[in-house]
């Protein structure tokens, strides 16, 4: 077998974390591809440990042949995953594996397809549990946006994928189901156990007694715990309780409250005596279970290919499993009617019943531990990167038409038109339309730059009044030639490779629309001189509708587009509002363009002080949010429209409430200007503090009006009459002393 470097990307991997299933997969899949002579890394983007510092899981695999590297990366995991490839684009793997779950693959697809790297390296997503599929049979609502990201990023992962794998066959037509888009290549291969399990050889049939219930799972709704409460109350009822119960599992929440809670009123009715043991890891929840006259009992709403039951048909741990997801493929098809139930209490009582009685043999596999081992060894070994389609080449490289907006910023103008004079892309032509500035010093500097525009070919034009963005950026795409455009605002600065980049992924990946990661600076000075790691503020994903109907997780107007794609989508519209570049590649994207995010920083946003949005009264940001929601509400039927926008400006008035997004930018407030906003608005306390704010500034005389008025809202209180009297000498004691 040819030797290859294989990369493991993931959340979960045992050690940092204890009890994940799907670290454990990852942990088997690292094993197994190094006692085959594979080269094998481990790569953990986050900084999250539940044990020991990563540094010592680093040294624990060494020891052990495998390369685990920590980047001890915090924020969301699109950051993180932003991280890893990163870290990822300056190696060489032959293979990288990754799960679909939290999109950890991302940006390794997208790169892929747009020709950023990657392209002798095979994507592998296995699927182990989704986000939306994880929520929906835990019966929990989607509470934050961050989820929408989340499967956003999770069906790109799959989708971009070279080949994807799931241990059941229910998960890949579960996907499928949900709308996800599986490439050609997928497939199912079952999960593999770790070294030094404790497996026990196939055939024993012989019925062990059973005096003890385990059920085996976290304490939450999700794994069951309601069900096994009520099947067991069943055998309460009926005259044949278990000798004991064990809830054996880390403690979660149920209903709301808090498990253990739960259970003190869902086993207040129980005669016999039952505990908690939620301290043990896969080995000691093993040996627990292993113990004599114990049975093992899943009870789970959903699973994939539960390591919990894979585990006890591995140890020879009777067990009892419900019939749902992929738990009947793993177990041998002669023992499905012994050991699976279907899931409702009266059945579960059933088989817990009989097993008590009759006492449980373990049952048996449909697949060994050494079957999957060598299944994914085969699947390895035979792994091939598919050829990837030609990028479309070209004689000449095609003409790029950068089209900027400038008004009265010639200051920060100036270093936009250098950043586009030290393009690496040969092909250039600026279209700078001035939007009617007024500044002397913009003008002139307008006027001195005529000359040099003249000698690249450049244009310089102006709009006869101030237009705003819309407008003016027609009037630039109507002056320009190029078959590509890229929209730049006059205070940002374009790193040197911008445009080549922008032309070489378009050409790659054939996408029509494309936007990138920015970096951003504050204030009127200069531009960083260095880039930047990764991006600090703000992180789009790419065409997301679903999270691009409340926000704008697709990218900036700093935007790259072929220029019929402009032509399709008419352009911008003319709106005299903020959000034309979400409105855009919203609609883009509704209407089937393909659009993409790069995972690249390729130019620096400037980020003005108490400027944009926050300098706007609540009637223009409604306008601008009004804007940007049309092409979801056009894409959507008329009979629906009300539900959506009650969806989004329930949103949008919650982040209002809460100071947050654009309206956590609002203009600083001193202290006593703060103190204003803690009283009610009509009362004399607001206007007193108003009073007192405004005699801070040295406003004598206003100060004294507005506590008069305090005085009338408040007749006779003597708080209110104490500090107006004070603010009406001090408007007495300015007068005299102004007084000739």
């Amino acid at each position: 077998m040819r030797r290859q470097r294989i990369c493991l990307l993931t959340f979960d991997f045992v050690g940092p974390v204890r009890n994940g299933g799907m670290g454990t997969a990852f942990l088997a899949c690292a094993e197994a591809f190094r006692d085959a002579g594979h080269e094998v890394t481990v790569l953990y983007p986050a900084a999250y440990t539940e044990t020991l510092p990563l540094t010592h899981w680093r040294a624990h695999y060494a020891a052990r042949g495998i390369d685990f590297v920590a980047l001890h990366l915090s924020g969301q995991e699109k950051e993180q995953a932003y991280g890893a490839w990163q870290w990822i684009k300056s190696r060489h793997f032959d293979a990288i594996h990754f799960h679909e779950m939290r999109g950890i693959g991302h940006w390794l697809v997208v790169a892929k397809r747009c020709g950023l790297g990657l392209a002798d390296t095979a994507l592998v997503c296995q699927v182990h549990s989704p986000t939306l599929w994880h929520l929906a049979h835990s019966g929990t609502f989607l509470r934050h946006l961050e989820e929408l990201e989340l499967d956003w990023m999770e069906r790109s992962s799959v989708q971009g994928a070279d080949v994807v794998i799931a241990p059941s066959r229910y998960m890949l037509a579960e996907v499928a189901r949900m709308g996800w888009r599986l490439p050609p290549r997928n497939g199912v291969l079952p999960n593999m156990l770790p070294q030094g399990f404790p497996a026990r050889p196939h055939g024993d049939a012989t019925p062990h007694p059973v005096e003890e219930l385990v059920f085996f799972g976290r304490l939450e709704a999700r794994k069951g715990l309601d069900l096994f409460c009520e099947a067991v109350s069943r055998l309460q009822e009926a005259g044949t309780p278990p000798a004991r119960v064990t809830f054996l599992g880390k403690i979660a929440q149920m209903e709301g409250c808090h498990a253990l809670a739960w259970l003190a009123v869902a086993t207040s009715g129980w005669t016999f005596p039952w505990q908690v043991v939620n301290d043990r890891d896969v080995a000691g929840a093993r040996e627990y279970l292993s113990a004599p006259g114990r049975l093992a009992v899943i009870a789970s709403a959903m699973e994939n290919a539960p390591y919990a039951v894979i585990e006890c048909l591995a140890a020879g741990i009777p067990l009892l499993a419900p019939e749902v997801g992929g738990i009947p493929e793993l177990l041998a098809a002669e023992d499905h009617a012994r050991l699976l139930y279907p899931r409702n209490p009266r059945a579960l009582a059933a088989a817990m019943g009989r097993a008590l009685a009759q006492g449980m043999a373990p049952g048996r596999a449909a697949v060994t531990a050494e079957g999957a081992r060598e299944a994914w060894l085969e699947f390895q070994g035979g792994l091939a990167v598919p050829p990837a389609a030609p990028a479309l080449r070209r004689d000449a490289p095609p003409l790029v038409s950068v089209c900027m907006g400038a008004f009265n910023r010639h200051e920060t103008l100036a270093d936009a038109i250098a950043s586009i004079e030290a393009q690496t892309h040969p092909a250039i032509e600026l279209i700078l339309v001035d939007d009617a500035s007024t500044s002397p010093a913009t003008l002139a500097f307008l006027d001195a730059l005529r000359p040099r525009f003249a000698a690249r070919g450049w244009k310089l034009l102006r709009n006869a009044e101030n237009s705003w963005q819309g407008v003016t950026r027609h009037h630039a795409v109507d002056a320009s030639q190029g078959e590509f455009l890229l929209f730049m605002d006059d205070d940002n600065f374009a790193w040197p490779e911008e445009v080549a980049t922008f032309v070489s992924a378009a050409l790659h990946s054939g996408a029509d629309v494309l936007t990138c990661q920015n970096q951003p600076f504050h204030g009127g000075g200069r531009p960083p001189d260095t880039r930047a790691r990764q991006p600090s503020l703000w992180m789009p994903i790419g065409p997301a509708p679903a999270v691009g109907a409340f926000a704008n997780m697709m990218g900036d107007a700093n935007m790259f587009m072929r220029r019929d794609a402009w032509d399709r989508m008419g352009g911008f519209t003319r709106d005299r509002a903020y959000f034309e570049d979400w409105e855009f590649l919203q609609a883009a994207s509704l209407a089937g363009l393909h659009v993409e995010c790069l995972p690249e920083l390729l130019y620096c946003y400037r980020i003005w002080d108490g400027a944009q949005t926050a300098a706007h009264a609540a009637d223009f940001l409604y306008r601008s949010h009004a804007r940007a929601l049309r092409p979801t509400l056009e894409a959507t039927p008329e009979a629906l429209r009300p539900a959506l926008r009650f969806a989004v400006e329930r949103h949008l008035a919650g982040m209002q409430v809460r100071r947050e997004g654009f309206w956590g930018r609002g203009l600083p407030l001193s202290g006593e200007q703060a103190l204003i906003s803690q009283f009610a608005p009509n009362g004399a306390e607001a206007m007193l503090a108003l009073a007192e704010a405004v005699a801070v500034a040295g406003r004598a005389e206003t100060a004294a009006l507005l506590a008069e008025q305090a005085c009338r809202l408040s007749p006779g209180h003597p708080e209110v009459t104490g500090r107006a009297a004070a603010l009406q000498s001090a408007r007495a004691s300015t007068s005299s002393t102004a007084s000739p």
